[in-house]
């Protein structure tokens, strides 16, 4: 389905992930990249809570956002942007603000035109699905400035 594949750009992922600020400062780690797929995880620390007891709906957010745009990258051709343009999530169960482990992500590229891609995002902790999301990307040239 996906035979542009760029194992190469794949590779780089996880580098890019820890190297990035926003992703390295919650410590968002790829764990696997494969055609049309992504895998992430987030560690959890208390300092992700919310303060009502649950881990912060943002945490998820960040984390959705984060593995949509990495699942179709390599995909397109080096040097594109991909760029979220909308996502919609579903919140299913809360994450304790005490929880251990990790927060993991899997992304599945559902659809991938010239410019446009839909990916969809299941959002699990101890092997519960505690949301799903919904995103669509924006492929494009690098920004200029």
């Amino acid at each position: 389905m996906f035979p542009t594949f760029n194992a190469d750009v794949a590779k780089v992922l996880p580098q890019y992930t820890k190297g990035s600020p926003f992703a390295g400062m919650l410590g968002i780690e790829v764990t696997e990249s494969r055609p049309g797929g992504l895998t992430c995880r987030i560690p959890l620390t208390p300092k992700l809570g919310s303060g009502v007891g649950a881990v912060h709906g943002g945490v998820l957010v960040a984390l959705v956002d984060h593995s949509l745009s990495l699942a179709v990258y390599p995909l397109v051709e080096v040097g594109k942007w991909v760029a979220t343009l909308e996502l919609k999530m579903n919140y299913l169960a809360p994450v304790p603000a005490d929880a251990e482990g990790f927060i993991v992500a899997e992304a599945q590229v559902l659809a991938l035109k010239k410019r446009i891609a839909v990916v969809r995002v299941d959002v699990k902790w101890e092997n519960e699905l505690v949301a799903t999301a919904q995103g669509t990307v924006y492929v494009r040239d690098p920004l200029k400035r």
